[in-house]
């Protein structure tokens, strides 16, 4: 049933979150009078950070709706190009105006450029979550970057433009850099719509994104059209953090980074399409900030409600999205999940780990010990995304808020008295949040469902965690669980049995790839139209697969709680998700071993700091993940893939892997004269070999009808 342009479901979730904020409201009333002079205080100061929002989302939007990829780092540009402006503001004493012309003019867009010829342009047609993956190591490494170069032990701060000088509106003083700021994110939405609905090359940069080989043969030129998209994006980035850097603080992992969050809720209210809207749904965010400090009381459970608002915003807007429509495969490079592991070769090697891990519980010393032994737990985690985002092409970025309800589900359900139970229960609490997330999932597709997992993710750490039924500010106890009397309170025992237990569930999902439910994910992954059309039932196997997922991310949940014994909300925080998804997607996201790699990737980078304690590896934990991540764009199926295809033939029980080498061989091998290979499948090569024989000169386009 519709009402106007609006479905039942529309309306009942519109109405269900309105009952919230009501709720909310009544209980955070703080009894202020709602007088128009309090509201013109509300609106002094909501202009500037709404204007500073939008620049943001703008530069979103601008390259996203002409580009086709979703930049998790647009933030960290801005940050970089802050950095960069009291490099030239305060050391050098550049004047202001001039290093803002500088930067904004001449280096944001040339950056942009670079970033498109080196990185951009080659995640055209690649799979949603390495396009988002790589912008997410981009992200971190531009965290790494700034930390190396600029050392933040040193405290920096930038001058308002002006000096700070403004004017009086009401007995508020509203500042000239305020006023500025306004003044250029209006003129520059409204500037941006006209150019890129009204002038030819605005269209066309439209155009490129829908059909680029259509747009070329209507003149367009996708190589510039991208340039130019990337430049404007880059020099967007620049401007929103030039003027936010005053107002803030200047730490890399700051609020000058996480705009971005900010300018995700804003850049969802215009669809990711409609700059005017964007420039709302930034009035709204930065208003409810601005409402909230006039007139709400916000503490106790509720204090970390006002930093989740951009989330908030964000799954309320994905929620009340149309139902989307089921779509084939979106990407022109599609590359198929090379055969995973049997069970019988996974199960080999998975007791080779553990035997490996044994012996190293033996010989490294406490305190490595304890880092495998978490490195095993982040892997454990990691792989719960491998049937979701791996084969199902789920992209969740919330594995650690499952993982967070897991811990407290283990600590408050017998945990804290060394139940072994209590793991399997940990587990079991999570399936209900796993169906709960995957309501959006049946209605979502692609980037929109990526960015809700995130923002329930950003939720779930600011405001479930913070509730008297979680960690309510306190810290949770966690103890190891005893076995058979056994005790695993010894670093090594942990790591035996953490690593047993991630030997045991790799097992499974491979028992599972291979049966007839993995071929339904693999399916769904590859065509909802296709699956739906041969009778899988959509809903209930993405309904089934986020509570696969949940289930494990739990368990997982619950061997971090017992590997720190004692433990609070740090370890679950939304961010920190963003790089166990980005190790998953750098080792292979299709693969247990994939997993493994992103548990040992990590590890490997915090042995790295330690071990060469100079300067430049000071923010290699974050450099690491944003060089690694270029790598993607290389292998996208991870980097387990080329490893395993060069140690096949070492690995005495890897018969299948050996025989896919033998046929990849024999496929690229010259054939000797006289064979066109007609005792095997006839391929295009094949046809290019005949054609050679017969003497046929002329070189046939690939795919033209022969």
């Amino acid at each position: 049933m519709k009402f106007g342009n609006l479905n039942r479901r529309q309306i009942v979730g519109g109405a269900v979150i309105t009952a919230g904020a009501i709720a909310f409201l009544v209980n955070t009333w703080a009894g202020r009078p709602v007088t128009g002079t309090a509201l013109l205080d509300i609106v002094i100061f909501t202009l500037p950070i709404a204007g500073i929002y939008s620049l943001s989302a703008t530069g979103l939007v601008v390259v996203y709706s002409t580009t086709g990829v979703f930049n998790f780092a647009q933030g960290a540009i801005g940050m970089m190009a802050a950095y960069l402006y009291w490099q030239f503001v305060v050391p050098w004493g550049w004047p202001s105006w001039l290093a803002a012309i500088v930067i904004v003019g001449l280096i944001a867009p040339l950056f942009g450029i670079l970033l498109d010829r080196a990185i951009m342009r080659h995640l055209q047609g690649k799979a949603l979550v390495v396009q988002l993956m790589v912008t997410v190591g981009l992200l971190f490494g531009f965290i790494g970057l700034v930390d190396t170069v600029w050392d933040q032990r040193v405290g920096r701060s930038v001058p308002f433009l002006f000096g700070g000088t403004g004017f009086k509106i009401a007995g508020i003083t509203l500042t000239w850099h305020r006023v500025i700021t306004i003044v250029v994110s209006i003129v520059l939405v409204v500037a941006l719509r006209v150019f890129l609905q009204r002038t030819r090359f605005g269209v066309a940069m439209r155009a490129v994104v829908d059909n680029k080989a259509l747009a070329a043969l209507d003149g367009a030129r996708p190589g510039m059209i991208s340039m130019s998209s990337w430049a404007l994006g880059s020099a967007l980035a620049a401007i929103a953090g030039i003027l936010l850097a005053p107002e803030t603080d200047m730490s890399p992992g700051g609020s000058l980074t996480l705009l971005v969050v900010a300018a995700f809720a804003a850049a969802a209210v215009g669809r990711l399409r409609s700059l005017p809207l964007t420039y709302v749904g930034a009035l709204l965010l930065a208003g409810s900030v601005q409402f909230s400090q006039s007139f709400l009381t916000l503490g106790g459970r509720w204090r970390e409600v006002p930093g989740a608002y951009p989330a908030l915003l964000l799954l309320g807007v994905l929620l009340l999205l149309p139902e989307s429509q089921l779509r084939s495969s979106q990407t022109t490079d599609v590359r198929r999940i090379p055969r995973v592991a049997s069970v019988r070769d996974t199960a080999i090697g998975m007791s080779v780990v553990i035997a490996i891990m044994a012996v190293l519980g033996g010989v490294l010393s406490q305190t490595n010990v304890n880092r495998f032994g978490l490195a095993m737990c982040i892997a454990l985690v990691v792989l719960s995304l491998v049937p979701l985002t791996g084969w199902a092409g789920q992209v969740s970025l919330a594995p650690l808020a499952f993982a967070g309800v897991g811990a407290i589900a283990y600590s408050k359900l017998g945990g804290a008295d060394h139940h072994v139970w209590a793991v399997l229960v940990a587990g079991l609490v999570t399936i209900p949040v796993g169906a709960l997330l995957a309501l959006p999932a049946v209605r979502l597709h692609g980037l929109y469902l990526a960015l809700s997992t995130f923002a329930f993710a950003t939720v779930v750490a600011a405001v479930v965690f913070d509730q008297p039924f979680a960690f309510a500010d306190q810290t949770l106890s966690t103890p190891r669980v005893a076995l058979f009397g056994r005790s695993f309170e010894s670093g090594q025992a942990f790591l035996v049995m953490i690593t047993v237990v991630f030997a045991m569930a790799s097992v499974i999902l491979a028992a599972a790839y291979h049966s007839r439910w993995g071929r339904r994910l693999v399916a769904l992954r590859d065509s909802e139209v296709a699956s739906a059309t041969v009778g899988v039932n959509i809903v209930e196997t993405k309904l089934i697969v986020f509570m696969v997922s949940a289930f494990m991310a739990g368990i997982a949940g619950a061997f971090i709680g017992m590997y720190y014994e004692q433990i609070d909300t740090s370890p679950f925080q939304a961010l920190l998700g963003l790089t166990l998804v980005l190790g998953l997607v750098i080792g292979g996201v299709a693969y247990m071993s994939g997993a493994l790699y992103a548990g040992l990737f990590l590890l490997g980078l915090t042995l790295l700091k330690e071990i060469w304690n100079v300067p430049l590896l000071r923010a290699i934990e974050y450099l690491g993940p944003g060089l690694a991540a270029l790598g993607i764009i290389a292998s996208p199926n991870g980097a387990v893939v080329p490893l395993g295809d060069a140690l096949a033939r070492l690995l005495p029980w890897h018969r299948a892997a050996k025989t896919e080498e033998q046929a990849r061989r024999a496929a690229t091998a010259e054939p000797e004269p006289g064979d066109l290979g007609l005792t095997r499948p006839f391929t295009e090569a094949d046809v290019v070999r005949l054609d050679r024989h017969l003497g046929i000169a002329a070189e046939v386009p690939r795919g033209a009808v022969r």
